[in-house]
């Protein structure tokens, strides 16, 4: 017959495999992320350096991530970079987007309109994931930006999302970001943020003043679904003077963005 202990640790076993399969997976979106925000192929010691996670752990997880697609390894150096399964995920995300696929046509708008680069970011783990970008006319090309990252405290797209979060989430993203200072404009004094943001509410909308990188400016608008942030859009460019010239084009872009949004076509 079982004892009590015999039954209890008969019960607990599922729960502590489980908690072993969680961790494990925390680990191997922990490497993903790395590879998201590394900007070269990486080997496993730099991936088990960046995630915190011991050398045969990393090696093992890696090779896991390699024969599943979502990683891959070059036969000549043994370095590693994404896969192609990302794309499946991430193709299927952007199709479905809302915010993203109703400001598609006014990204290009604006960028015909102002002659300048046109961005639309989220607020993502406390920092702007761009969904989509159109490069100015003059270029050949379509720039879509989406995937990348930037710090949403010294960007313009950022700054207007911030501005419009309630009390409790800025503060909740203040305590947790370290505000660095990224050229020598770059807000790096929680108290000029905040100053800076209730400006930037008041106006309602945000500027770049070469405060993420010299020699660049931005100009953004939040969209604002139900009275919350649920994204920015803005225009970036070498001259602020320029830029200025095109605010109203971009809050009124926010604006129909927003009702769109909010109350469908």
């Amino acid at each position: 017959m079982q004892s009590a202990a015999d039954t209890e640790l008969r019960l607990r076993k599922p729960d502590d495999s489980d908690l072993s399969a969680v961790k494990t997976l925390r680990k191997a979106l922990t490497i993903l992320d790395a590879f998201a925000g590394a900007e070269r192929p990486l080997t496993v010691a730099e991936v088990a350096i960046m995630t915190g996670v011991t050398r045969p752990t990393a090696h093992r997880l890696v090779q896991t991530l390699i024969a599943e697609g979502f990683l891959s390894q070059e036969a000549r150096d043994g370095r590693i970079s994404p896969g192609y399964s990302v794309l499946q995920l991430a193709g299927r995300l952007l199709d479905s987007n809302r915010l993203r696929l109703e400001a598609l046509p006014h990204l290009e708008s604006l960028a015909h309109g102002s002659g300048e680069r046109s961005n639309l970011g989220i607020l993502h783990r406390g920092q702007i994931l761009f969904l989509a970008g159109v490069e100015k006319p003059s270029l050949p090309t379509i720039y879509s930006r989406f995937g990348k990252t930037a710090p949403a405290y010294c960007i313009s797209l950022g700054k207007a999302i911030l501005a419009e979060l309630p009390p409790s989430q800025l503060d909740a993203y203040l305590a947790g970001q370290a505000l660095l200072r990224r050229t020598p404009n770059t807000i790096t004094q929680e108290a000029a943020l905040r100053k800076e943001l209730g400006r930037v509410k008041r106006q309602g909308y945000a500027i770049d003043r070469e405060e993420y990188i010299t020699g660049t400016f931005c100009v953004a608008a939040a969209i604002l679904v139900d009275g919350s942030p649920a994204g920015a859009i803005g225009i970036t460019g070498r001259s602020p003077e320029g830029l200025m010239e095109h605010v109203g084009a971009i809050r009124h872009t926010a604006e129909v963005i927003s009702h769109v949004l909010s109350h469908g076509k």
